[in-house]
């Protein structure tokens, strides 16, 4: 699952630059990290930096929290007791995705789909 520690590795070290200080933006932080890490003698020509959408935009992620006070935390906690599966979802129907609801005893706590704008995959 490793491929060089450029993924979790590298947002782990890009989070560093950028809570320490010594990067300003999530942007400078992972261009510093791709600098340090590559080594251009190789030959490559290509900076091997995080690359992961989803990673990148966690380092951002904490550049907001940094600089903005903005809490990705929800500060209400919920127990999760049960999962219920409605049949299958048919992710092969194209455009379908899988979506979820949180539900408590005093009703729906969460929707995914209606919090995204999706529609849920309902089986035939």
């Amino acid at each position: 699952h490793c491929r060089g520690g450029k993924g979790r590795t590298g947002s782990f070290c890009a989070t560093v630059l950028l809570w320490s200080g010594f990067s300003r933006t999530a942007a400078q932080a992972l261009a510093y990290f791709a600098s340090r890490r590559t080594d251009l003698k190789q030959g490559t020509g290509t900076v091997q930096g995080v690359a992961a959408p989803s990673q990148i935009r966690y380092v951002h992620y904490i550049e907001a929290v940094r600089y903005l006070n903005f809490d990705f935390v929800s500060p209400r906690h919920l127990l999760l007791t049960k999962v219920t599966l409605h049949g299958v979802p048919r992710l092969d129907l194209g455009g379908c995705q899988v979506t979820f609801i949180v539900e408590s005893s005093q009703g729906i706590v969460y929707d995914h789909a209606k919090s995204h704008g999706l529609m849920s995959c309902q089986p035939p």
